[in-house]
């Protein structure tokens, strides 16, 4: 099995699972979501996820979303019918309401770097739609096909001076000598693996202009389900020696722990 899904209610077809008309999550982009990292059947950090999701519903007046309690029963059953391996859970949450919880098995991180390139514009410091994770995804989705068509395996998004804001689909933390260094949430996703990193290591945090990312010793990104993958070049430009550098193998080595 390589794909569980749960609609409203219990298990579903993926073939034949379908969303009301009326859902403004599917006419609008109205609603939240939450990408949660299973394996082996466990979640340890469903908790943090679901905090998250309290959050901005309350933020955002989401009124008549699931409860979290339905979620959190949704996404254990789910997790519990997935199996051995690392399996990515995807939640989405509508006050229709409409409770989808998708999961896919997915491959371990790469443990060799991979290659990312820039999207200019694509990130608004200003944007606090941003800072939440909605189920309106077309700006993530343009940047990576930007980098699918030049090959890399990921997108970074800067503002219009240059400044790194995150990934398409992460976080970004550049190490500088000693110091780990990631962007303040201001327009941007507060991800789950980013706060286990600003806990388990001595982060701070500062904007990201070009004449720092560009010649920084390591660049690694943080997500739910890859948790911490290294950057070896951006834009045909290697990062330091174009190797994971220590720094994130260190990193890596911590949250792997946590999470366990």
């Amino acid at each position: 099995m390589s794909r569980v899904m749960w609609l409203n209610d219990g298990f579903v077809d993926p073939a034949t699972a379908r969303f009301g008309i009326d859902d403004p999550g599917a006419r609008f982009g109205d609603g939240l979501r939450e990408t949660i990292r299973a394996e082996d059947g466990g979640t340890p950090w469903l908790d943090r996820h679901l905090a998250r999701l309290a959050r901005s519903a309350d933020d955002l007046a989401f009124r008549g979303i699931p409860s979290l309690a339905v979620v959190e029963r949704a996404v254990r059953e789910v997790a519990d019918r997935c199996g051995g391996g690392v399996w990515r859970i995807s939640v989405q949450a509508s006050p229709y309401p409409t409770l989808l919880v998708d999961a896919v098995a997915v491959e371990p991180a790469p443990s060799t770097p991979i290659t990312a390139v820039t999207c200019r514009g694509l990130w608004a410091p200003g944007n606090r739609m941003a800072e939440h994770k909605t189920i309106a995804y077309a700006a993530p989705r343009l940047a990576l096909r930007h980098a699918s068509e030049q090959g890399a395996g990921t997108a970074l998004l800067l503002d219009a001076g240059d400044d790194m804001g995150e990934a398409a689909t992460a976080n970004v933390f550049c190490v500088i000598g000693d110091a780990i260094v990631t962007q303040p949430v201001h327009g941007l996703l507060p991800g789950t693996t980013r706060a286990a990193v600003l806990e388990l290591a001595d982060a701070s945090l500062s904007a990201l202009p070009r004449r720092l990312w560009r010649h920084c010793d390591e660049i690694f990104l943080t997500s739910a389900v890859q948790h911490v993958v290294g950057v070896g070049e951006i834009d045909g430009v290697p990062v330091g020696d174009g190797s994971v550098g220590p720094v994130t193998r260190r990193i890596q080595d911590a949250v792997r722990a946590a999470f366990a």
